[in-house]
């Protein structure tokens, strides 16, 4: 399992250094032909440097959360910005993918108390999930709302679908399922298990309900905070 787990990481690192790459060169030669595809071309590097970014604090998140280091910070915030940056950087992939992304926020969300920077990187994973796994489906759907005293955020896609008795063990750590270890996707197997993780810490827990064939919605539900 650690050696899979390195190779996939290390081949999901290997594809925005390329694009990054590739792009720097094409800048650094002028091989551009006006302002605005540079500015086109350094869009791209800054959304892969995120994207990069992003794998790489999986990782270490992951890595400190295997050794009991705490490494959330949590300060009264608005759930709805958190989603909207998540779906906000999550744009460029998409476009590449030729999928689309629809958000419905409810109006009037109770503040929750939360790590932006983790409840961001959770969002983004589930997003980039439905990108990789899902992309014949051509579109995701994020809402945010409200469950009693609770704010969900649910990401669904249109994908194949994950089947029953795999719903509890996709949340484990390196579990890919079966769906998605007979097709050529790399996938690290741990960002699941980081979804769970930002979500238990958050007071909350993440569930998925799919049936094969008919796409996957994970949801992620994380308690108000207590009226001050």
């Amino acid at each position: 399992l650690k050696s899979e787990f390195i190779s996939n990481v290390s081949h999901e690192l290997k594809t925005p250094l390329s694009i990054i790459s590739m792009f720097g060169e094409m800048l650094a030669l002028g091989r551009v032909r006006g302002p605005e595809q540079a500015t086109e071309y350094a869009d791209v590097i800054w959304r892969e440097s995120v994207r990069l970014a992003r794998l790489i604090d999986n990782v270490l998140d992951f890595a400190k959360i295997e050794r009991g280091v705490d490494v959330y910070e949590f300060a009264e915030g608005d759930v709805g910005e958190v989603v909207a940056r998540a779906v906000e950087l999550s744009t460029h992939r998409l476009a590449n993918a030729q999928m689309t992304i629809a958000l419905d926020v409810a109006p009037d969300l109770p503040a929750v108390r939360l790590d932006g920077n983790a409840l961001t990187l959770a969002v983004l994973n589930l997003i980039d999930n439905a990108i990789k796994y899902a992309a014949d489906g051509k579109r995701i759907e994020v809402k945010v709302g409200v469950a009693g005293r609770a704010v969900t955020i649910a990401v669904t896609d249109f994908g194949p679908g994950i089947e029953a008795d795999e719903h509890a063990r996709i949340f484990e750590r390196f579990y890919r399922a079966k769906a998605v270890r007979l097709r050529p996707i790399r996938g690290s197997g741990i960002g699941l298990a980081l979804v769970e993780h930002i979500a238990r810490a958050h007071g909350g827990k993440v569930a998925v309900t799919s049936q094969p064939g008919s796409g996957a919605t994970f949801t992620i539900t994380i308690p108000a905070a207590p009226p001050a």
